[in-house]
């Protein structure tokens, strides 16, 4: 062994740092014992900015991750984590890794509210909310927010990086109807780095859909609607966690008519789903983004007589095939020859069950100073 640790100094540091950024994260966990230069390597932040690079810039997804969170009628919230590539090529039934969740109080329903760079935000009950990453198996309670969320009409997050702070952000949108100043919103941002809340500037007459805010382009997305607007047409509201300012991204040429629709993201951009109910579903995706003529129509998923629930795309390969979340199962739509696979997860906990793509990454919940 101490040939072998010989042999390794001789190698010059910035060789080390190319083998050890294109290991994944449960060998670099064990690489850390290998020295204390190692150690100290692996732990700053360049380097754990630069494996996620190198991660999140591969184009074979053979190491991608599929991340299951799944509530149950008793409050508690599991993960599992299954191969994205074993989901899409390889034969069912797959048996997914079950995460040591650290949040277990019985009495305390913990909700799954967004995720970035690995770091997974969930919130319990309230007032409460946690950021972990199940990778390097830290987690950590934020303090609390300061919202009087005893008076709000909702709550809605999203997780995002501010790569001109370094800096991971939360953002906390806090609805509610006041008699004397009408609907406002607050919104509340945490910094990773200070590990602390600040308000920032309203956005009012807006109510934000409350599902969690998709970061794309250094902005998160919600849905939203004007408290004015009598015909309850709903737009893409954008804020930017650079300059936290506001602003609403166009949306496709969509055929109206009876249809709901979600946000989301494939291949890293921006997404509309479209849903005309037990017709079909049309997915855009935003190819440049702000661009409102980039919006590109990539697929029409149409409904057959399995189909009970409205599908939501995860995933979409080079070769056209659409990962789909079919209420709590998985569906493989294959554009080219329109047809359908299922592959079969075994998860025996749980009466929701959502599945989201999952990077592993050493991006820790606690600041790290170099």
């Amino acid at each position: 062994m101490a040939h072998e640790s010989e042999s390794v100094s001789l190698l010059p540091p910035e060789v080390i740092s190319e083998i050890l950024v294109r290991l994944p994260v449960k060998s670099l966990l064990m690489m850390r014992c290998v020295s204390k230069s190692w150690l100290s390597l692996i732990s700053t932040r360049q380097f754990i900015k630069t494996h996620l690079e190198f991660s999140t810039n591969k184009q074979d997804f053979a190491h991608d991750i599929l991340l299951l969170s799944s509530s149950s009628y008793e409050h508690t919230l599991r993960f599992y984590t299954c191969s994205l590539y074993a989901i899409m090529y390889q034969e069912s039934p797959h048996v997914p890794d079950d995460l040591d969740f650290p949040c277990k109080d019985p009495l305390v329903e913990y909700n799954f509210v967004g995720s970035c760079d690995g770091l997974l935000c969930i919130s319990g009950g309230a007032r409460d909310l946690f950021l972990w990453n199940p990778s390097i198996r830290k987690s950590k309670k934020l303090p609390m927010s300061g919202s009087n969320v005893h008076c709000s009409s909702y709550l809605a997050y999203g997780v995002g990086y501010n790569e001109c702070q370094d800096d991971y952000k939360v953002v906390e949108v806090m609805g509610s109807s006041h008699s004397e100043y009408g609907f406002q919103n607050e919104f509340r941002v945490y910094s990773l780095r200070t590990n602390s809340w600040k308000m920032i500037q309203e956005y009012p007459g807006v109510i934000f859909c409350n599902d969690p805010a998709k970061f794309v382009n250094g902005r998160l997305h919600w849905i939203a609607t004007r408290v004015s607007d009598k015909n309850d047409s709903w737009f893409i509201s954008s804020l930017n966690l650079v300059d936290e300012t506001y602003e609403n991204v166009g949306l496709p040429d969509l055929v109206y008519g009876n249809f709901d629709w979600e946000l989301g993201i494939l291949g890293g951009n921006l997404c509309v789903f479209c849903d005309y109910y037990k017709v079909q579903m049309d997915v855009w995706v935003m190819k440049a983004y702000g661009l409102v003529e980039s919006w590109t129509k990539v697929a029409s998923i149409p409904y057959f007589r399995a189909i009970e629930h409205s599908p939501f795309p995860v995933f979409i390969s080079h070769n056209d095939e659409i990962l789909l979340q079919h209420g709590s199962s998985l569906l493989i739509y294959n554009s080219t020859d329109n047809t359908f696979k299922h592959p079969q997860v075994q998860i025996h906990h749980g009466y929701e069950i959502q599945f989201s793509l999952y990077t592993k990454s050493l991006v820790s919940p606690h600041f790290v100073e170099d």
